[in-house]
């Protein structure tokens, strides 16, 4: 839980949404990681502050997929005042298209963005999936 398993030493993402909201006066910042990894790292930094939604979407299959925990599955809602402030969509298996997407996009992440109203919108996305193709 306390060392690098993503492919980034910094998580200029996560390091960001902090700043926002400690130094800044941010006070609601969505984080969309869309990626075929679970951003595990930034889940784990704010699942307890009810101040960043961090929505992931990624790979799951069952918790087996890389980083290999449940911490990317559909129950992980977030912890004491972030309980409901994190949101992870895991598909299981492969082949996921435009359409899965569009669908999930309008279907849960807009409306839940629209109701947490961010002042600020952080987007991770990572590019290795090209190499896992």
């Amino acid at each position: 839980r306390h060392a690098c398993k993503g492919f980034c030493l910094f998580n200029n993402v996560a390091i960001a949404a902090k700043i926002a909201v400690e130094k800044l006066g941010v006070k609601r910042v969505l984080v969309l990681d869309w990626d075929i990894h679970h951003g595990n790292g930034t889940q784990h930094m704010f699942e307890d502050d009810r101040r960043v939604l961090y929505f992931s979407v990624h790979r799951y299959d069952h918790g087996m997929f890389y980083p290999g925990s449940t911490d990317g599955g559909p129950r992980r809602v977030g912890q004491k005042d972030g309980k409901g402030f994190n949101i992870n969509v895991g598909w299981n298996g492969g082949n996921m298209g435009d359409g899965d997407y569009i669908g999930m996009f309008h279907q849960l992440l807009l409306p839940v963005a629209y109701e947490f109203a961010p002042e600020l919108i952080l987007i991770s996305a990572g590019y290795m999936v090209i190499l896992m193709m």
